[in-house]
């Protein structure tokens, strides 16, 4: 297998506080997904470690991909985790993390892959760069405008 470690980042003028609570509601997730998302919690309640959602969404070229997500890490305001389960990729965890700089946040993203050998080229060469990327671009750009317009 080859791992593959994607990372993503992008200056919102919020406080940590606010980006952390608007990004680990997993439900709100679709609010401002580069594409279209549905994610339902699994069982009643505030999000937690452990706790499953299901989720359907256009990614990797597929429309309505399903996958069982899973909160890994839950660190107010600093550090939020989950793994997707993905039909395609198998388990997927995505870190965020929220640093406090010049009156807002530094949001990271970190993303890892771990692909067979020539799905991994076949996700460097194609996947990543003509829809991967731009999906995020698109969800991280749709996320700071959100949070930024609520934060004014």
């Amino acid at each position: 297998m080859t791992t593959l470690t994607h990372s993503y980042r992008v200056w919102i003028k919020a406080p940590p506080e606010a980006v952390f609570a608007y990004v680990s509601d997993l439900a709100r997730h679709p609010e401002w997904s580069g594409a279209s998302l549905s994610i339902k919690p699994l069982s009643p309640g505030p999000v937690a470690v452990g706790k499953e959602y299901d989720s359907q969404g256009d990614g990797a070229g597929q429309k309505d991909r399903p996958n069982r997500v899973r909160v890994t890490e839950l660190q107010p305001p600093s550090r939020f985790a989950f793994t997707a389960s993905d039909p395609g990729f198998g388990e997927v965890p995505h870190t965020f993390t929220f640093t406090p700089q010049d009156g807002g946040t530094l949001l990271d993203r970190t993303v890892v892959l771990n692909l067979p050998p020539l799905t991994a080229l076949a996700f460097q060469v194609f996947i990543r760069p003509l829809i991967g990327k731009p999906l995020m671009d698109k969800s991280l750009a749709r996320l700071k405008a959100r949070l930024e317009a609520a934060a004014s």
